[in-house]
């Protein structure tokens, strides 16, 4: 069986998993650590990968990753800036080093085959889609939240547009 992953590498982003049937296996908020200035968990994240193929005896080889490509805005701060291309280096560091496949997608790229059709094209959109893909789905960061999480939706539907990519449907 062939497993696809999205990784939308914000600090507020998250990591899917899904099988050549778009059943979700996993999907997570990013690992981070909350303190004065959050910052990713690097250990946790690393953990995370390592225990795919380990938890239900899934090949690497068998793996497809797509990782959201980082963009700096013009109007955010030195932080949020340095802490964008920092996360997209962590999480290509850690793809290397554990020898996954991966391909690096723009935004503009995956919401323009993903959300075809729809009114927004934005973490709005991504939202609304999975809620409609996924109608069971708990998209919300934590049991307490209420709210559904974006960097979920994200990275779902970047799953779903590496399914798509390696299929021959984009």
């Amino acid at each position: 069986m062939k497993y696809y992953i999205g990784i939308d590498n914000g600090l507020s982003g998250g990591i899917t998993v899904i099988d050549e049937n778009q059943k979700i296996i996993k999907s997570i908020v990013m690992p981070v650590i909350k303190g004065k200035k959050t910052e990713y968990d690097v250990n946790t994240i690393v953990g995370f990968f390592r225990g795919l193929d380990m938890d239900s005896q899934i090949d690497r080889t068998d793996m497809f990753v797509c990782l959201e490509k980082a963009h700096v805005r013009p109007i955010s701060g030195k932080r949020a800036c340095f802490m964008t291309g920092f996360g997209y280096g962590v999480m290509q560091g850690i793809l290397e080093s554990l020898c996954f496949s991966y391909e690096i997608v723009s935004p503009n790229e995956w919401m323009k085959d993903i959300l075809k059709g729809m009114d927004t094209n934005d973490k709005k959109g991504s939202i609304m889609w999975c809620k409609r893909k996924y109608p069971n789905e708990n998209w919300a960061a934590t049991e307490r939240s209420t709210k559904p999480h974006d960097g979920k939706t994200d990275s779902c539907a970047l799953a779903v547009y590496c399914y798509r990519r390696n299929k021959g449907i984009v």
